[in-house]
């Protein structure tokens, strides 16, 4: 699956001109002038820069693809605390993705990105404690969990949250709490959010 790079707007403030003329030229498919930004900018300290080398080592954009060097550039990104990067390592743990498969591993890459508010890393700590994944069921755990990704805005997240309302799972039964996270997902244009709408009759809860 290709993975898509993008940026973050702090970056330029931090790091200069090198960032921005790599993000530049990959926007444009200018890949091999991007990759020599890129690896200036990420030698230089930017965790965002070697998040993106990572990104076009898995894709082969201006390189040769290479799994193992992708993976190289991910896990120093996630040591400089990079969330995006932390959560892109997390899954690979998760999926045994270019690396050994390690439910533990990704669990603590994933509370790491969650609490620098990184909204897909909240869910996925949520979905692990839904599943069972790594850890033991624990729904009042992936509530709580799935809140802090819906008030970061992860879809996926309220729906999650609305029909945890809806089946009492780790919460007690709130159709009218169901409804408000439901309709948040709806309104954005979720298909799913939409069906569960209809499916609940969720109009009327509110």
């Amino acid at each position: 699956m290709k993975k898509f790079l993008f940026s973050m707007a702090c970056v330029s403030l931090l790091f200069g001109n090198d960032y921005d003329v790599g993000l530049d030229a990959y926007k444009n498919k200018e890949y091999k002038q991007a990759y020599e930004y890129f690896l200036k900018s990420a030698n230089a300290g930017n965790s965002q820069a070697a998040h993106n080398l990572s990104i076009m080592y898995h894709n082969g954009d201006g390189v040769s693809q290479n799994i193992a060097e992708s993976i190289k550039w991910l896990e120093k990104a996630s040591d400089a605390k990079n969330p995006y990067a932390m959560t892109q390592l997390g899954n690979n743990y998760m999926n045994g993705s270019g690396v050994e498969r390690d439910y533990k591993k990704a669990f603590a890459l994933f509370v790491e990105a969650a609490l620098l508010d990184n909204s897909q890393a909240a869910y996925n700590l949520g979905y692990m404690y839904t599943v069972g994944i790594g850890v033991n069921i624990n729904n009042k755990e992936a509530v709580s969990w799935y809140e802090k990704a819906a008030i970061l805005g992860n879809e996926d997240a309220l729906i999650n949250l609305g029909f945890m309302y809806i089946s009492a799972q780790g919460v007690p039964k709130d159709m009218k709490k169901a409804a408000m996270y439901i309709k948040k997902a709806k309104d954005n244009g979720n298909e799913k959010a939409a069906s569960l709408w209809e499916q609940f009759e969720l109009e009327k809860e509110l």
